[in-house]
């Protein structure tokens, strides 16, 4: 095993990511993302983010496997499927700056609506927010569209998080529930993007020696987020996810606009 003084900085990223998705279930490859691939590069900064998300996904998945909402599982990983499948074909074919240009745009706009309505509403305005409106056709159909979308992006990229999360934040409503359900939807999807890239030889000796040093900084922080969640009530989570989801739907948008202009 060799080392570089970039696994650390690597490894300290990853601190903030595990945080998150120790708290939300989503966010830690996406939100390390562009220090990730941006160190290691794409070849190796992809599968990167796939295995080191392993150990924690089994452990939270074995430990809380009686608190999943299976259904919605279930319906998450069919429909991601076939986009799974086409995302590892598209990886080697469209241009990632443009697919996530689009992405970006999509997570941010949806996050800032969300943000209205879970933190501008009642904290700025000091009005209720009305939660129980009816659920129509167009609404199902734009949550069923991103876990479509997010399969698509997540088998090229390994960013899909935050378009299933726009499914599942509706689907189920409990906190912990909902965190477990996204644990296992990793679970089934990282393993199957893991097996896919060491098909494909993407496992070197140099990424392997990067993760040994980000596993570690990764558990900190994985840890932490999990005491973090049982500190808060929904309310809190909601603002928490629609404002990671912004962090993350900006900074991807803004980030690859720059990389074309």
């Amino acid at each position: 095993m060799s080392f570089e003084y970039i696994f650390i900085l690597i490894g300290l990223m990853q601190i903030f990511g595990f945080f998150i998705q120790g708290c939300t279930g989503f966010g830690c490859t996406v939100i390390a993302a562009a220090v990730v691939t941006g160190l290691l590069g794409t070849a190796e900064g992809v599968p990167y983010g796939t295995i080191i998300t392993l150990p924690f996904l089994f452990y939270l998945g074995i430990k809380t496997i009686k608190e999943v909402s299976w259904k919605d599982l279930i319906k998450i990983v069919i429909l991601c499927a076939p986009g799974i499948l086409l995302g590892n074909y598209l990886f080697y074919k469209i241009s990632p700056t443009t697919a996530k240009i689009c992405i970006g745009a999509m997570i941010t706009a949806i996050a800032l609506m969300n943000i209205y309505k879970y933190i501008v509403v009642p904290l700025i305005l000091k009005r209720v927010a009305v939660e129980d409106q009816p659920d129509t056709v167009i609404k199902k159909s734009f949550r069923n569209g991103c876990l479509l979308l997010g399969g698509v992006v997540h088998g090229a990229f390994n960013i899909g998080g935050p378009l299933i999360t726009v499914y599942t934040i509706d689907a189920v409503r409990e906190k912990e529930k909902f965190r477990n359900t996204m644990n296992w939807v990793w679970i089934v999807l990282n393993t199957f993007n893991a097996i896919n890239q060491y098909r494909n030889g993407a496992l070197t000796p140099r990424l392997w020696s990067a993760l040994a040093v980000g596993v570690p900084m990764a558990a900190i922080g994985f840890f932490l987020g999990m005491a973090f969640l049982k500190k808060i009530n929904r309310e809190q989570f909601l603002r928490i996810v629609y404002c990671v989801l912004l962090f993350i739907g900006g900074d991807m948008l803004i980030r690859n606009i720059l990389a074309v202009i």
